[in-house]
C-alpha cells in the first residue's frame, strides 16, 4: 500500500522550495520526477504527487538535495510572482488536471530528446575540434622544427663562407709578400717639364696582347701604348744627354716595380719600357708562364706542417636495466616494474646508476643520512633515504639491523607527515621481520625495538579512530616496560577513548534509524566522558538540528569549530590539518549552524555562515558551490521579507 508523504513548502518571487522528510529512506532509493507543472517523489512506501499552481522552469531550473534526512526540491518559476498556494485549487476538474499533466509530460519528453540529440552533436563537435587542435599543434611543432633547421643551416653556411673568405685573404697576403721583386731603375730620358701620371691597364689580357705587338714593331711605341693603355700619356723616351748630372723623371722611391698595379695585376707595358734591350724572340714566349713559374717554385720550398696529435675520446651511454630500446611509450611501465620488483633486483648494478660514489649505495651510510634528515625535520627526504637503505636488504638472507631500523624509522616519518596507514604497514613489516631474527643486536635490545613499534602503530591507529586496536598496542607496549608512567597514562587514555568511541558509534546508529532522542542522549554521555571528542560534538549538533533545538545546535557547532581551529585541543578521530576531509568537516558544521540560525529568523547571520562555507569549497566542486549559492539567494530573499 502506497502512503501519501508529508511535505512543507516555501516560496519567493523566483523560487519555490518543497521539503519532504524521507523517513530514513536513502537518497539512492528515492525517485523524483518533475515537469513544468507537476512534481512526483517516490521513496520507500511513500508517494508525494503535486500538481503545481503555476509553471516552473523544467530541466536545469529544478534541483534536489538530501540533507539530514530531508529532501529539498528547488524549482525556478517561469514568471516572477507569488503563487499563494502550492497546488491547483479543487475547483479545477479532474479532466483538466489530467490534460495539463499530460501536456507537461509531453513537453518533458520532447526536451529530453532534444537534450540527447544536442549531447550527441556536442560530443561529435568536441571530438572534431580536438582532432583539429591536435593537427594544428603537430603542424606548428613541425614548422617550428623546420624553422630551427633552416636557421641553423643559414648560420652554418655563413660561418663556412666567412672561414673561406678569411683563408683566401690570408693566402693572398702571404702570396703578395712572396712575389716582390727588387726595384729596377729606368734609363735617363730627356728632361720634361713635369712628371706625367701613369694609368695602369685595366686588364692583364689586353696588356699582354699589346706587349707582343710592341715587340714585333719597336718603332710603333706611341701607337701601341696609346691603343693598349686606353689613353695612357707616357711620352716617348728621348736621347740621354752626356751631362753627368742628368737625372730620371722618376725619383728612386717612385720607380714602379713588377706587381705594383693597384688592381692586383702586372704592369707589363711599363716593364717593357724599362727593358728596351730585351730580345724580341724571347719576349714572344708566354710572359705569364715565366712570371708564375717563380710562385710555383716558392710553393715547393714550403715547409709541410707537422702531423696532428692523436686524441682518445671516451663516450658513456646511459645504462638500461632492460634489453629492449628505450621508448617513451614504455617508460611508465618500466618504472612500475622496477618499483614493484626492486627488492628482488637490489644486486643489479644498473639500479644504483644515480649514485655518485660507492658510499651512496651503502645501507649504513643511507640510514645515517636518513637520521640527519629526520633530526632537521625534512621527513620526506628521510623517507627516501630510509627506503633506499631498506631496499638493499636481500630477501633470501636474514635481515640486517640497519635495514630493520630503517624500516621502523620510516614508519615514524610517515606518522610525522600525517600518513598513519603507511605507518601501520611499515610497523607490521618490522614486527614480522624482527620476530624471525632473534639474534640481532639492536640498539636498546629487541624489547626496546618492539616497544617503539607498538607505540607508533598505536598512535597511528588512534589517528584513524581505531581506538580498540590502539588500546591493545599500548597495552603490549606497557607490558614490555611496566615502569614507564608515560606509557601507563597513554594506555589509560586509549581505554577511555575506546569507551567514548563505542558510545559515539551507538549514537550514530540511533541517529541513522531515526531515534533522535536516543542519539542525543548517547552523544551527551560521550561528550561528558570526553568534552574534546569533536566528532561527537559535531554529530550531536546535527541531531539537535533535526530535533528542532536550534539554539543548542548553534552552541555545539560553535564548540566544534573552535576545537577544529585550535590544534591540539581535540581528541578522537580528527583529519590532519589542511586535508580535504577536515575541510569538509568544517563546511558541514558551518552549514548546520546556518540552518539553525535561519530557523530562528537570523537570516543575515545565516547568509554570513553560508558565504563563509562557500569560500572554503574548492573551485573544482562546482555542484556544491551552485547549491550553496542557491541557498544564499533564498536566505537573502527571506531576509528581505520575501518569505
Amino acid at each position: 500500500m502506497v502512503l501519501t508523504g508529508d511535505y512543507s513548502w516555501t516560496e519567493t518571487k523566483t523560487l519555490v522550495k518543497v521539503l519532504i522528510p524521507l523517513h530514513n529512506t536513502s537518497a539512492k532509493a528515492t525517485d523524483i520526477l518533475t515537469t513544468s507543472n507537476f512534481l512526483k517523489v517516490s521513496y520507500g512506501g511513500w508517494l508525494v504527487a503535486l500538481d503545481l499552481f503555476g509553471e516552473v522552469v523544467d530541466g536545469k531550473g529544478s534541483k534536489a538535495v538530501v540533507k539530514d534526512g530531508v529532501l529539498t526540491v528547488k524549482m525556478t518559476k517561469q514568471t516572477k510572482a507569488l503563487w499563494g498556494q502550492l497546488t491547483v485549487g479543487e475547483d479545477k476538474s479532474k479532466e483538466w488536471v489530467e490534460e495539463r499533466r499530460k501536456a507537461g509530460m509531453e513537453e518533458r519528453e520532447k526536451r529530453v530528446a532534444d537534450m540527447e540529440e544536442k549531447a550527441r552533436d556536442k560530443a561529435i563537435e568536441e571530438e572534431r575540434m580536438a582532432l583539429k587542435k591536435q593537427m594544428a599543434l603537430e603542424q606548428k611543432e613541425r614548422q617550428d622544427i623546420d624553422d630551427l633547421k633552416e636557421e641553423e643551416k643559414l648560420k652554418a653556411e655563413e660561418e663556412v663562407y666567412q672561414t673561406f673568405a678569411d683563408l683566401e685573404r690570408q693566402e693572398a697576403e702571404k702570396n703578395s709578400k712572396k712575389k716582390g721583386f727588387p726595384a729596377v731603375k729606368a734609363p735617363a730620358p730627356a728632361p720634361a717639364p713635369a712628371p706625367t701620371p701613369i694609368v695602369s691597364a685595366p686588364a692583364p689580357e689586353k696588356k699582354k696582347k699589346k706587349k707582343k705587338k710592341k715587340y714585333e714593331d719597336d718603332d710603333s711605341d706611341d701607337d701601341s701604348d696609346e691603343d693598349g693603355r686606353q689613353g695612357s700619356t707616357v711620352p716617348p723616351p728621348a736621347p740621354a744627354p752626356s751631362s753627368s748630372n742628368s737625372s730620371s723623371i722618376w725619383e728612386s722611391n717612385e720607380i714602379p716595380t713588377v706587381g705594383s698595379n693597384p688592381e692586383g695585376g702586372f704592369d707589363l707595358d711599363r716593364d717593357a719600357l724599362l727593358h728596351d734591350d730585351i730580345d724580341s724572340e724571347t719576349e714572344d714566349a708566354e710572359v705569364d708562364d715565366t712570371i708564375y713559374d717563380d710562385e710555383d717554385l716558392d710553393d715547393l720550398d714550403k715547409q709541410l706542417p707537422p702531423p696532428r696529435q692523436a686524441a682518445h675520446a671516451t663516450f658513456k651511454y646511459t645504462p638500461r636495466l632492460f634489453k629492449t630500446p628505450m621508448r617513451e611509450s614504455t617508460v611508465n611501465q618500466e618504472k612500475d616494474f622496477v618499483a614493484k620488483n626492486r627488492p628482488h633486483l637490489h644486486n643489479h648494478g644498473l639500479l644504483n646508476k644515480d649514485a655518485l660514489d660507492i658510499s651512496e649505495t651503502d645501507p649504513v651510510w643511507l640510514k645515517g643520512k636518513g637520521d640527519d634528515f629526520f633530526r632537521s625535520g625534512d621527513f620526506r627526504s628521510a623517507i627516501n633515504a630510509y627506503s633506499s637503505a631498506f631496499e638493499s636488504h636481500d630477501n633470501k638472507s636474514e635481515i640486517s639491523k640497519t635495514a630493520l631500523s630503517a624500516l621502523a624509522n620510516r614508519a615514524a616519518c610517515y606518522l610525522k607527515i600525517g600518513e598513519p596507514a603507511r605507518t601501520i604497514a611499515d610497523v607490521d613489516d618490522a614486527l614480522r621481520l624482527s620476530s624471525n631474527a632473534q639474534n640481532l643486536d639492536l640498539p636498546g635490545g629487541l624489547n626496546g625495538f618492539w616497544l617503539k613499534c607498538f607505540v607508533r602503530r598505536g598512535t597511528a591507529r588512534c589517528q584513524l579512530g581505531d581506538f580498540d586496536n590502539s588500546r591493545d598496542d599500548y597495552k603490549k607496549a606497557y607490558d614490555l616496560d611496566g615502569t614507564n608512567e608515560g606509557l601507563r597514562e597513554d594506555y589509560d587514555k586509549m581505554k577511555e577513548l575506546a569507551e567514548v568511541s563505542d558510545l559515539k558509534k551507538s549514537a550514530d546508529a540511533c541517529f541513522g534509524e531515526g531515534e533522535i532522542d536516543g542519539a542525543i542522549d548517547l552523544y551527551s554521555k560521550a561528550i561528558e566522558r570526553d568534552p574534546r571528542f569533536v566528532s561527537a560534538v559535531s554529530n550531536r549538533a546535527g541531531a539537535l538540528l533535526a530535533k528542532g533545538q536550534y539554539e543548542d545546535c548553534i552552541a555545539d557547532c560553535d564548540s566544534a569549530l573552535n576545537m577544529l581551529a585550535n590544534l591540539g585541543s581535540t581528541s578522537g578521530p580528527v583529519p590532519p590539518p589542511g586535508s580535504e576531509k577536515r575541510r569538509d568537516w568544517v563546511i558541514r558544521t558551518v552549514c548546520r549552524r546556518a540552518k539553525a540560525k535561519s530557523e530562528l529568523g537570523s537570516y543575515n547571520d545565516a547568509v554570513t555562515d553560508m558565504e563563509m562555507a562557500l569560500k572554503m569549497v574548492p573551485e573544482g566542486r562546482q555542484k556544491v558551490r551552485d547549491d550553496l549559492e542557491e541557498d544564499i539567494e533564498v536566505l537573502r530573499g527571506m531576509a528581505g521579507g520575501g518569505k
